[in-house]
């Protein structure tokens, strides 16, 4: 397993300072506030900007600027919803959790927009109707009658000074004549009346006949003057015609005074704007509306996007990790995370942080159970939910040899234990764990004795412990079996010396036949003693094999506690039997003397108990029948519990050791097993579970 951790597959997708998609970004938000600052540029800090035609060239890059920048945003915010989409479909890791981020960000901005949208454009719309409401036009109609009646009122004295000088008879006179010097004179006469204006003599054709003050640059208009001034030599004029006999024509200049000229000027220049902006009105609306819809789109893109970053900042880290759980799953636990989150000193930081160590902790932890694996003499196996061998330690192979391709439990153990290992396997499902102890004929004829623990590791599996105890066991007997003979010789020798001295006294006194008769009886009882000695290591011996048949477990029970009818008065029973229960294929009558022997074993148990209780129960569970004779007797001394089943070991002051012996062969004879525990609150409990099916071995 290498030590070293895999790089993180989410690391080249983030955004990191100085990285080409960083600089990307920061080039495009620079780009932006450029081109918003072109748009707003002019209308913020040139309030008399005014869409003309000498501006036609600025009002075509605002509008393209602003459908362009609007177009563009619509399409990046678009694109963004659509991949955000997309990914919570395809259950991207994090894409729910930004997908609700990105609607709170929308639904927070959304609102005070759209708000801002409505309040401006209705303000716009309000501005313009009131820049062209009817006080406005009444006011431009003013506007145009004060023009027109002051230009009608200057038109008007020229108009006399005229006529005046049109008709004046000494003016008629002259013409009439062609004394041009009188008709000089008339017009001088005028001087006063002119107000600092001039006067000229026109002939048909245009030609100039005569003039009085008239200013350099002058020319006479080829069509009637109107009610328009003009300007000649930077002085405002208003010219006025009066016909003369023969085709003649008076034409008068008034000079008009500067601040009138001026006020006409303004007056005829803001009738023109405001005409110019009267069919600029549309165009002004749009253009107002293209740049109040440029801001909204730009505020929800900001949003937007700052919505994605932020889920990025922890959707990313949060993907990071989900990865690393797949891995440290797998089981490789030299995997870590390695984001810039990890430097960080924020609460994701601080989560990356400990999942690394954690991370390092299991690490540390699997290589210590594979050293401790490694090394104990125990023979370890790891199981699946299908009792397929998943792993094994050196143990097992130094248990039952090389066999490194085995998978299956049958690759290592013959028929019967593998059924017994079934059932400790499901017996495993029931209670922390199960124990048992197998006989195994290994593939290479090698006889094994081994204690089997099973504990289920819910949902991967199970963990099957084996010991070796062949050795011990083979030690045990042998002690055992020195204990039973040292006992054996005892007991022979207890009777044979009444017997012996019987016999002595038999011999000195054959006269007395008192005497004769009480030796003869000594020495029957004490021939009767050894032959139920030797009866009940017979019966040790013998163990015939069991004849099983279909009978009811409950029933056995039954007949085994009639048979103690009168010989448990003071005691209370009772029986707790499941009805009822499946059918088992049992030697009756060896099960009822196992019923018997434990029967017998709680009653002497509780001789001297101030509460005695027998109880007697049967239960069906997950593929067996589980029996229990329980007392509330004195109980089982902790170390006398793996020692009550071996032979001529009893706690009883008058047992021979022999019955629980006998009882544990018999119940492993009709393929079950047989424990003893602790009773609660007082007492001891024996349990036998016989299997359903196959309850022969």
């Amino acid at each position: 397993m290498s030590n070293a951790a895999p790089a993180d597959p989410l690391q080249k997708r983030r955004w990191l300072p100085g990285t080409p998609r960083s600089r990307r970004v920061m080039a495009m938000a620079v780009a932006l506030a450029v081109v918003l600052a072109v748009l707003f540029w002019p209308q913020a800090f040139n309030l008399h900007f005014q869409p003309s035609p000498a501006h036609a060239w600025q009002l075509f890059l605002v509008s393209a600027l602003s459908f362009l920048c609007t177009v563009i945003l619509a399409l990046v915010l678009a694109r963004q919803i659509v991949k955000l989409t997309a990914e919570r479909r395809a259950n991207v890791m994090g894409a729910r959790f930004k997908t609700k981020l990105v609607i709170g960000a929308l639904a927070l901005s959304l609102t005070p927009v759209i708000c801002m949208f409505g309040f401006t454009y209705g303000l716009i719309n309000r501005t313009l109707d009131k820049w062209f409401s009817r006080p406005v036009e009444t006011v431009r109609d003013d506007n145009g009658r004060t023009l027109a009646l002051l230009t009608q009122f200057v038109s008007q004295n020229a108009r006399s000074e005229a006529e005046s000088i049109a008709y004046s008879p000494a003016l008629t006179g002259s013409l009439s004549r062609q004394d041009w010097a009188g008709v000089a004179a008339v017009l001088a006469r005028h001087q006063v009346t002119l107000q600092g204006g001039f006067a000229v003599i026109v002939g048909k054709t245009g030609e100039l006949l005569e003039s009085y003050q008239m200013p350099a640059g002058y020319h006479p208009p080829a069509r009637a003057p109107g009610h328009v001034p003009i300007g000649i030599a930077g002085q405002g004029y208003m010219l006025a015609q009066a016909p003369l006999r023969g085709g003649l024509t008076v034409e008068v200049g008034m000079p008009i005074p500067a601040a009138i000229t001026a006020q006409i000027s303004q007056l005829a220049h803001d009738r023109d704007r405001y005409e110019q902006l009267a069919q600029e009105r549309k165009s002004l609306r749009l253009i107002y509306t293209g740049y109040l819809a440029l801001l909204t789109l730009a505020i929800l893109f900001g949003a937007t996007w700052m919505a994605l970053y932020l889920s990025k900042q922890v959707t990313e880290p949060m993907g990071a990790l989900a990865a690393a759980t797949q891995e440290i799953a797998r089981g490789n636990l030299a995997y870590r995370v390695s984001t810039p989150a990890a430097q960080s000193h924020d609460e994701i930081g601080l989560l990356v942080h400990s999942f690394n160590r954690m991370a390092a902790d299991l690490e540390t932890s699997r290589r210590y159970t594979e050293a401790l694996l490694d090394n104990t003499p125990s023979a370890v196996m790891s199981l699946d939910q299908r009792y397929r061998i998943e792993r094994v330690n050196p143990a097992v192979e130094r248990l039952f040899g090389a066999q490194s391709a085995a998978r299956q439990l049958e690759d290592f153990f013959d028929a019967t234990s593998v059924r017994t290992l079934h059932h400790l396997l499901r017996k495993a499902l029931r209670w922390p764990s199960a124990s048992g102890q197998l006989d195994v004929t290994t593939h290479s004829g090698r006889q094994l004795t081994l204690a089997a623990t099973v504990a289920s590791i819910r949902p991967s599996g199970y963990v099957l412990v084996l010991e070796d105890l062949t050795d011990l066991l083979r030690m045990q007997k042998t002690a055992a079996w020195r204990e039973v003979a040292q006992r054996i010789a005892h007991e022979i020798k207890n009777p044979l010396t009444p017997i012996a001295l019987s016999a002595e006294r038999i011999q000195r006194r054959l006269s007395d036949a008192a005497i004769v008769g009480e030796c003869a009886t000594t020495i029957e009882t004490e021939v009767r003693s050894l032959q139920r000695l030797v009866d009940e290591f017979s019966t040790f011996a013998r163990f015939p094999h069991a004849q099983p048949v279909d009978c009811d477990l409950n029933e056995v029970i039954g007949r085994a506690l009639r048979s103690f009818d009168g010989r448990l008065d003071g005691m209370q029973i009772r029986t707790l039997l499941e009805d009822p229960l499946p059918k088992l294929r049992l030697d009756p009558e060896d099960m009822k003397r196992v019923f018997l022997n434990l029967i017998d074993n709680a009653a002497e148990a509780m001789r001297r108990s101030p509460y005695r209780q027998l109880t007697l129960a049967t239960q069906r569970m997950d593929g067996i029948v589980e029996a229990v004779v329980a007392d509330t007797g004195h109980g089982l001394p902790p170390g006398d519990k793996q020692r009550l089943f071996l032979p001529y070991y009893s706690t009883r002051e008058r047992g021979s050791g022999l019955g629980l012996a006998i009882v544990q062969r018999i119940v492993e004879e009709n393929g079950g097993t047989l424990r003893a525990e602790d009773n609660e609150p007082l007492g001891a409990r024996f349990v036998i579970e016989l299997p359903v099916e196959g309850s022969l071995s």
